[in-house]
């Protein structure tokens, strides 16, 4: 059974994002701040994007004006394709909450390129699938992520990449700030889950170092449907 919940996406597309990493001289490479918007819900423009490093996350604002955080992209992730090929409006907003890099596409070359380059319009027909089945999964199952799901989600992920996929204890470098923001919960909710995943012995923390005792514990705690 898969898991699904809001990293979803971003796992789907880091299996096909290193496909995309040879090809980062087809787009263009540039740095992106904390806060910094690369497109926001209602606009249209044909472009879509490769997460070089660091993390974007996107919303969608609800019609009491609240934002809800619907996915978490970081390295080797792709996103924003699907508007940019069909035209539509944005339905999301597209939001820095780290210092990332990331290479912009455009649709209207890109298109031009699939007629050469056939490896990258299947990965990208294959990404646009798993994304389709991955929204159809959340939908029947109304899944509603937890702030311990979410945020030991996260550290999970971010465990694995920063030793290439090895499952062994490391620290991570990330203030509850910082955490606070890539989550889109508050300071005191991820003092609340820290202590409650140290508690657990899932982790640790000492002076603004997370020591992680083992990645795919904490991605474990995502619910398989």
């Amino acid at each position: 059974m898969d898991r699904i919940d809001t990293f979803s996406s971003w796992d789907a597309a880091r299996d096909l994002g290193t496909l995309w990493r040879s090809r980062s001289r087809l787009g263009r490479t540039f740095a992106v701040q904390p806060g910094q918007s690369l497109y926001s819900q209602g606009s249209r423009h044909d472009s879509f994007y490769l997460v070089e490093s660091g993390f974007i996350h996107t919303t969608v604002l609800r019609p009491d004006g609240t934002a809800l955080l619907l996915e978490i992209f970081g390295p080797q992730a792709i996103f924003g394709e699907a508007t940019a090929f069909i035209g539509t409006k944005r339905y999301v907003t597209a939001v820095a909450v780290t210092p990332a890099t990331v290479t912009e596409f455009s649709a209207t070359q890109m298109t031009r390129i699939f007629e050469t380059d056939a490896a990258l319009s299947v990965s990208l027909i294959q990404l646009l699938g798993i994304k389709h089945r991955i929204l159809i999964a959340k939908l029947m199952s109304f899944v509603s992520d937890s702030p311990e799901v979410r945020v030991g989600g996260l550290l999970g992920r971010i465990a694995l990449i920063a030793q290439e996929g090895r499952d062994e204890p490391v620290n991570i470098d990330l203030t509850h700030e910082q955490l606070a923001s890539m989550t889109a919960l508050s300071r005191v909710t991820i003092t609340r889950v820290l202590k409650s995943l140290a508690d657990q012995k899932l982790l640790s923390t000492h002076y603004g170092v997370i020591k992680v005792a083992a990645p795919s514990a904490l991605i474990d705690l995502v619910p398989r449907i």
